[in-house]
């Protein structure tokens, strides 16, 4: 055998072992269903809601999914109309955060740590406003309560492309966006893959609810601590909207990931991972939470590991095993 072919299926061999550990599950009848990814083997402990961004879903969690799945029982939402969810119309931050919160209501989760980026972190924001009692904590990544104004122009400007050439351009803009300048290939890999497997009507209607939202006054009166992650290198919400958030939400303290870009969780999992677990710790006491290094112990591969495995398995049309088991199970 020669060593690419011994790699290749010591490749395949990690990646089935990655996806073991993650399920796809369903709640709703069909025309609503909405699809969540957890951890098989998931801990008994409290619940941390993941909820994505923009264009992309729950697979971009991945990282999040394996590295606190041992501490905490991690439930990643496809938001309507993305990932494996069913669409639905009027899409914007407060149909989102009710779809989001109609899913806590089904899992039966109770109080629950939300974490949500960039898009994702604004529904946060409104599910924990509309929805107080179901939100214990919330941690909000490159997020913001509203977005300043842009110059559109570049899109008329794309309008007029072969739809070809627009759809390179798009995702090449998109990439230098997104991502820091040394953000790794498998990060990038992984986050470009998410944002290709997205509807474009999708990402048009996301586009649109980014851009309409003002969540200011829900921001300044939500009563549960927050924690608030950006990166430093951020080009799509940079610093200053993460520091104007946490002048708003009265119980927040913000941590600033040096040299990391928008897409922070794939950039620094390890780090994201390890300030998400010490809030917990934080707030949930005296529940035990595992501390980082026992979590880091168990896991035994590293999460950049991990994430090319993930990667792989899906290029290789691997992917994340459906089943139809009822919620929680």
């Amino acid at each position: 055998m020669t060593l690419g072919g011994a790699e290749n299926l010591e490749s395949d061999r990690r990646a089935r072992t990655a996806r073991s550990e993650i399920a796809r599950q369903f709640v709703g009848p069909d025309g609503g269903r909405v699809s969540y990814l957890t951890v098989r083997h998931r801990a008994g402990g409290p619940t941390i809601l993941l909820i994505h961004g923009s264009g992309v879903s729950a697979g971009y969690w991945v990282n999040q999914l394996l590295g606190l799945g041992r501490a905490l029982r991690v439930v990643a939402i496809d938001l309507p109309g993305h990932g494996a969810s069913d669409p639905i119309e009027g899409a914007s931050v407060e149909t989102y955060a009710e779809a989001t919160a109609r899913l806590l209501e089904l899992l039966g989760a109770g109080p629950v740590i939300v974490a949500g980026h960039s898009l994702g972190g604004a529904v946060a924001i409104a599910l924990a406003a509309r929805h107080p009692h179901a939100v214990t904590g919330l941690v909000l990544l490159s997020s913001c309560a509203k977005l300043p104004p842009v110059d559109n122009s570049w899109e008329r400007w794309l309008a007029y492309l072969p739809g070809a050439l627009r759809k390179v351009l798009f995702f090449s803009m998109a990439k230098k966006i997104l991502f820091a300048p040394g953000a790794s290939s498998r990060a990038v890999s992984l986050g470009m893959q998410e944002l290709r497997s997205c509807r474009p009507e999708t990402i048009l209607k996301d586009v649109l609810a980014a851009r309409t939202m003002d969540l200011t006054d829900r921001a300044a009166r939500l009563e549960v601590p927050t924690l608030l992650l950006c990166g430093s290198r951020d080009r799509l919400t940079p610093p200053t909207l993460s520091e104007q958030l946490s002048v708003l939400i009265p119980r927040a303290r913000l941590r600033t990931i040096e040299g990391a870009g928008h897409m922070l969780l794939l950039e620094v999992p390890e780090r994201v991972n390890q300030e998400i677990l010490t809030f917990a710790r934080s707030i949930l006491a005296p529940i035990e939470v595992p501390s980082v290094d026992a979590v880091e112990g168990r896991r035994g591969r590293s999460l950049a590991r991990r994430l090319l495995d993930w990667a792989r398995g899906v290029r290789s049309g691997m992917a994340v095993r459906e089943t139809g088991s009822p919620p929680g199970g």
